[in-house]
Formats: structure tokens, sequence, C-alpha cells
């Protein structure tokens, strides 16, 4: 009896016990939910699409541009009531397709064709082989003319992207590889370097066609990016530099100083990659260099200027045309730093003939002829007497005068030789 007593006291504890610690619980987050073992059931598949249908050959073409569109490389073509020859469209429509389409000339490397059944009702096997990926499809920009091509790819060098492929509905066959290089060289403030390029156009007829464009940098972007901050900085200290004269002139004649003695220049023969990037920062001289800075300053002080391409000596050579007071000019920046010259000469068309310069002067303006000489002489009082040219013919004392040979000697001119401690970033 004991026993049965002590038993029932600890059952009556226990369950005290359990009591008390449900007190701890709030009914408001107890829930119980009953176990069941559901089975496993795969999911639905995606409804595709039903293959198209095609009734003539405009919706037939239209099927076939559309698998290669889709990157599809394995297609169905249903043909139901065809009006017309099946299979002699069907051909056509895959040369075409695949040759004459912008994207397929551009995407497909091979297809074929078979047709079960007939015009009443068959099926088109379609199988395509591509060269191109369907991101390469899809990367695909469109524009309206050439001009709309011209800004994607500025857009692109400015941010030394490394390709390009556009999609020109009306296509003007603008020569863009010479665009390209002509961009880069008046430009070096938006773009360093003068890239390789290549470019090819697909396909070789028609009004639209695609672009592709591959460009390969002599660094990486973040190291292209990091020298062209060094040479926009340089580029602002001139331009200001410049600015501080409102003579045209006066400014040409300041941003001629700030070239020829920021550098004990080295002088190359090869063209340079980064052509303002190696005069500069790197105090490489080249015609190229110092013709595409001068056009970019210029263009900054609103002078008018162009750089022209022609040769020297037999080698190609670049050099500044600007227009002054009215006169156009031929500047040569590269043609003064050989000769140690400190001022920038202003030269006509007949003294650089005589130099043994040439270029297309199409379309070019005049320059001055050079009839009347800068300094009196005793030729002058002749009107019988020729016109002296001092770059073809041997000094004479007639001619001394007009050329001194020691620019210091001369006190009475408002303008003396350079005061390098007047440019900014000489290196002299």
């Amino acid at each position: 009896m004991k026993r049965i007593c002590a038993f029932a006291l600890i059952l009556l504890v226990l369950f005290s016990g359990l009591t008390a610690c449900g007190l701890w619980v709030s009914d408001e987050y107890r829930s119980v939910t009953p176990h069941s073992e559901e089975p496993y059931t795969e999911p639905e598949p995606t409804e595709e699409e039903p293959p198209p249908t095609v009734h003539d050959r405009e919706e037939l073409r239209s099927a076939v541009l559309s698998m290669i569109t889709d990157w599809a490389e394995h297609s169905v073509i249903l043909v139901e009531d065809y009006d017309g020859d099946i299979a002699d469209d069907l051909a056509q429509a895959v040369q075409y397709a695949t040759r004459e389409d912008p994207v397929g000339a551009y995407a497909v490397d091979y297809a074929d064709a078979e047709l079960t059944g007939g015009a009443d009702a068959g099926s088109i096997a379609l199988n395509i082989v591509f060269r191109r990926s369907a991101a390469e499809i899809n990367s695909i920009a469109a524009v309206s003319n050439d001009e709309g091509a011209c800004s994607k790819i500025i857009e692109v060098l400015t941010n030394y992207a490394p390709a390009l492929t556009v999609r020109i509905r009306t296509y003007g066959q603008t020569d863009f590889v010479s665009f390209i290089r002509s961009y880069c060289i008046e430009h070096p403030e938006k773009i360093l370097a003068l890239p390789d390029l290549s470019a090819q156009v697909y396909p070789e007829t028609g009004q639209t066609r695609i672009v592709e464009l591959h460009f390969l940098y002599p660094d990486t972007r973040e190291e292209m990016r990091v020298k062209q901050d060094a040479v926009n900085t340089i580029l602002t200290s001139a331009s200001n530099y410049v600015r501080a004269r409102t003579d045209d002139a006066e400014r040409v004649e300041r941003l001629f100083r700030f070239l020829a003695t920021r550098f004990s220049y080295t002088l190359c023969e090869d063209d340079p990659v980064t052509p303002a990037y190696s005069l500069l920062c790197e105090g490489k001289a080249h015609s190229l260099s110092f013709a595409s800075v001068f056009f970019a300053e210029c263009r900054s002080a609103q002078i008018d200027c162009r750089i022209i391409q022609g040769e020297r000596g037999g080698a190609v050579h670049y050099w500044n045309m600007i227009l002054l007071d009215g006169q156009y000019y031929y500047v040569d920046l590269m043609r003064a730093i050989e000769q140690v010259a400190y001022d920038p000469a202003l030269l006509t068309t007949q003294e650089l003939e005589a130099e043994g310069y040439v270029w297309d002067r199409t379309d070019l303006p005049d320059t001055p002829l050079p009839t009347e000489p800068t300094a009196p002489t005793e030729a002058a009082s002749d009107p019988t007497a020729p016109t002296a040219k001092p770059s073809t013919e041997e000094p004479t004392e007639s001619t001394e005068p007009t050329e001194p040979t020691e620019p210091t000697d001369a006190p009475t001119e408002p303008t003396e030789s350079p005061d390098e401690s007047d440019v900014p970033g000489s290196r002299r």
C-alpha cells in the first residue's frame, strides 16, 4: 500500500512540473503539423512554342531569318498550302539569310535545309552552324546611318573597349579605319593611343550592313586611363598658359614656347603608338606628336588649325596649317625643333615645296605668296630683280638681315628668346 501511494505521489509531482513548464510557452507560438509523406512529382516542362508554319516565299524567308537571330541550331518549319515552288524558294531563302542578310552573313558559317513532304503539307528541317555566339548576336548595336556608327565608335574608343559590332541601316561607304585614325590623332585629350585595328563589313554589298571592329591597345584599360589623366593634366596646363594672351599670334607663340622648351627631346623615327603621351610625358619628338598636340591646343584656343600629312625627304611627315590675321600659314614644329629655332616659323606653300615637302593641296586654302621680303634689301629697290628665296639660294649680304643668326642680339624686337622660367612644366 505504501508503494502504491509513493508511486502516485511521483506521478503527481511530474504532472505538476510539466504543467509549470507549460506556463512558459505561449499557445500563440505553438503549432502542431501532422507529418505526411507526399510523393515527389516532376516539374511540368515549359511549354515550347509550336514550329512556325509558312504559306509563301516571304513567310519562309522570315522564318529562316528568325531561326538565325534566335540562334537555333536545329529547328523545324512547317509547310501548309504553300503558294509557289517550295523547293526553289527554300534554296533562295537559305542563300539570302546566310549570305545577303547582314546578321546571317555575320553570324552563320554554314546552313542546310531538308524538305519532307510537299507544298500542301510538309516540314523543313533547318540546321545551322554558327561562327558567332548568341551573346555576340545580341550585342550588335543598331544605328540609322554612318554618323550614328561614328558616335558609337567614339564611345567605344574613349572607354578603351576592345570591340564594337554595329548594324547600319543606311550604309554610306564611310572609311571607318581612316575615321578612327584621324579621330585619335585629333583628340589626344579623349583617346591616347592609335590602336591596332581590324575591320570587317557584312555583307560586301547592300544598303544595310554590319561593321565589326576590333581594337588592340598597347596597355590595359586601367594603364591607358592613368596615362590619359597624365596627358590631360599637361594639356589643361598648356591651355591655361596659352589663354593668357588674347591675340592669336601671341597664343601660337606661347604654345610653341611651351612645347619647344618642355624637354631636351629625343628624336624618334617610328610612328608613336601614343603620340601625345610620348611627347608630353616621355620627351620623344615626332612630327605626328607635335602636329597632334598643337592641333588640340589650337582648337582649345579657338584658332583655326588643321593637321597636314605628307612627305618630307621621301618620309611620311606631319605638320599644321593655321589661320592668323586672315591668312593661312603652315607651321612645322618638328622642323623648328630640329633647327633649334625658338619661334614658330610661318611658312608658305612655296617655301615648303622648296624644302622638299610633298602633300595633297586639294581643298586646302592658299597661303600668301612670298613676294615681299620681311626687311628692306638692296634687291627690293630694283623692281626687275627676282624675289629672294632664302630656302633655296645661298645666304647673301642682302638676305642676312631677314634671318639673324643670333636671336638674342635683337633688343629692338618686342619678343625675345623664350624665358624658360615663364613656361609651365619646362624640363630643359
